[in-house]
């Protein structure tokens, strides 16, 4: 772990334990103050209960006076009928206002002519007071669903009720004194569960049907309850109080958004978390800058080793001060200094083999062992004129393929010296292939081979070097052959691209090469392995271990590949179809001069390509 990460570590460990002893202890404090406001607005709600129970209350007391009076007077008397009148005319929120008997049926009614009261609604009033033994409220929706009605029974002395309707808008005129905040509620529901008023600064319609349960779940049989919830009305959380009514069955809740209720504990919570943040950057920035004094010479020691490990053989350490880091600086100068040198010497043994390797030729064995077998056959004499013009054809083939490996092994010398050159001119490449197919023949018949030639019948011409190029293709065909088992499909193909090239490609349905070797085959004396081959020759495979013991040192691909750069082209491998490998070799396009008069220049500009590729 370095110096950096070890302050950064300091840091971390002292700063985000107290960042979290803080958050902590802020969140029990907003607990406490959730708490507390929580209450608040439970108190609220049972306020706003105890006013509309006071409210019905009032509604109910003139009830019970003509409750009592009824069982003194006849209620059809024109004095009882007076006191009808004058109750409803003195409560401009009173619908209407009867007397019934225990039957339900109206014995007077003021004012007079209004319509009976539904008998489902007359007959519920009676059983609650009978159950109850007390007065009762309701509400009344038989008259509007919308705008509701509360219908108040007290009871008589020897059966009945007085029952009077109450217009539902009176509640507005009860809390309109109450000054609601943005959003916030304030609203009664029935015993039903269902909207009888509701109130807040922005007015949205309501419908009665939408459930409210979400609201009374934590209400049950309690006097009053807080909760945090989602309106099923408008959508907007809000910390509800709920309270009920005193002895109705009515419930009132005050609502107020959670967002204003917490947010000036949420405000508090951004600040401290900001100033956090502040502290723990500038401790972070502050570790920083003492790791900076510390580590600078460490730093630039680090900076001298990997410009050295990427071959900048003069990177050197600056030597500042007499203490460990400057002794260290020294032995890391001391250390460069014999790289240098070291690399020195290899380059002249990389040099010294290079003389090595173009004396002799690393695939000489199999062109001298058919000389020999050839010869050997015609000095014993017996063959016809015509097998041994065969005979003599075939030794001087493999004579011109021994020079030809001579010429690959001074070219890989002219190359590596940046002094090979080419001559490139106009060339029919069918006429290249079969000649190459021609010479490798007999070669692939030796394993039972089928070496064939694949060419359409026009090709465009090539600008190239005749001879560099039959090099490469002879090379190709013969590793087809090398890496092929006995009997196996050779295929030497060519086409137009379109592209303004010709594609020359030798396919085999051989060993291939492992895919994890396809980026390094064309690199110099690598020889990879073949795709069968597991890196462990298998003693019970016979192909298996001929392929990875074929002779070679690995400069045939290498060859290949720098001549065909300089001769403008490109080359490259790939896995073929079925098994095997495809090398296809590149090579431009030939253009007469009378084409265009870009041509010359473009020729030009390979030409200055070759030469590059050469020097490099």
């Amino acid at each position: 772990m370095g110096i950096r990460s070890r302050l950064l570590l300091l840091t971390l460990g002292v700063a985000v334990p107290l960042m979290l002893v803080g958050v902590l202890g802020l969140r029990l404090m907003w607990n406490l103050s959730r708490e507390q406001l929580d209450d608040s607005v439970k108190q609220q709600a049972e306020l706003a209960a105890v006013a509309f129970e006071r409210w019905v209350d009032a509604q109910r007391q003139p009830l019970t006076t003509l409750a009592e009076l009824s069982a003194t007077e006849d209620v059809r008397s024109p004095a009882f009928a007076e006191h009808l009148r004058a109750t409803v005319s003195t409560r401009r929120n009173w619908i209407d206002l009867r007397v019934v008997d225990s039957s339900g049926r109206p014995l007077i009614t003021q004012p007079a002519g209004r319509d009976e009261l539904p008998s489902a609604l007359t007959d519920f009033l009676l059983g609650e007071m009978r159950r109850r033994d007390s007065w009762v409220v309701v509400t009344d929706r038989t008259r509007d669903e919308v705008r509701p009605v509360f219908a108040i029974a007290a009871p008589r002395a020897g059966g009945g009720a007085v029952i009077a309707r109450v217009d539902g808008v009176a509640m507005h005129e009860l809390f309109r004194d109450i000054e609601l905040s943005t959003r916030s509620v304030i609203a009664v529901f029935d015993g039903e569960r269902r909207v009888l008023y509701r109130r807040q600064t922005q007015e949205t319609p309501v419908d009665s049907q939408v459930s409210g349960e979400p609201l009374f779940a934590s209400l049950g049989e309690k006097r009053a309850a807080v909760v945090e919830v989602e309106s099923p009305y408008d959508g907007v959380r809000r910390v509800y109080g709920l309270a009920h009514a005193g002895a109705t069955e009515f419930v009132v809740i005050v609502g107020l958004p959670s967002a204003a209720l917490y947010e000036p504990a949420q405000r508090q919570f951004t600040r401290y978390g900001f100033f956090s943040l502040l502290a723990l950057v500038c401790a972070i920035v502050a570790a920083l800058l003492i790791e900076r004094g510390i580590a600078r010479p460490v730093r630039r020691l680090r900076d001298a080793a990997q410009q050295l490990g990427a071959g900048d053989l003069t990177a050197r350490s600056p030597i500042t001060g007499d203490g460990e880091i400057g002794e260290l600086g020294a032995a890391f100068n001391r250390m460069a200094e014999q790289i240098a040198e070291r690399e020195e010497r290899l380059t002249e043994l990389d040099r010294l083999k290079s003389e090595f390797v173009s004396s002799v030729s690393h695939e000489l064995r199999t062109p001298l062992t058919t000389i020999k077998t050839l010869t050997r056959v015609l000095q014993r004499g017996g063959q016809t004129a015509s097998e041994q013009e065969e005979y003599l054809d075939t030794i001087a083939a493999e004579c011109d393929r021994q020079i030809d490996l001579v010429l690959n092994l001074l070219d890989l010398t002219r190359i590596e010296a940046g002094a090979y050159k080419v001559s490139l001119a106009e060339l029919y490449p069918a006429q290249l292939v079969a000649g190459c197919v021609a010479v490798e023949q007999h070669a692939a018949g030796a394993r039972g081979h089928h070496l064939a030639a694949d060419l359409p019948a026009e090709l465009p011409r090539v600008l190239t070097d005749q001879g560099a190029l039959r090099r490469v293709l002879c090379s190709l065909i013969e590793n087809a052959v090398k890496y092929t088992p006995d009997g196996g499909q050779i295929t030497v193909s060519a086409r137009a691209t379109g592209a303004g090239e010709v594609a020359l490609a030798v396919t085999d349905n051989g060993c291939g090469v492992a895919q994890e070797d396809m980026p390094r085959v064309f690199e110099k004396f690598f020889r990879g392995r073949p795709a069968t081959d597991d890196s462990t020759p298998d003693e019970s495979n016979d192909n298996s271990r001929e392929f990875v013991e074929a002779p070679g040192i690995g400069l045939g691909l290498y060859l290949a590949r720098n001549i065909v750069a300089q001769l403008g082209g490109r080359i490259t491998v790939e896995g073929a179809t079925g098994g095997g490998t495809t090398f296809t070799v590149y090579v431009p396009v030939w253009h007469s001069e009378a084409q265009a008069d870009g041509q010359g220049r473009l020729q030009s500009a390979r030409r200055i390509d070759v030469e590059a590729a050469a020097r490099r």
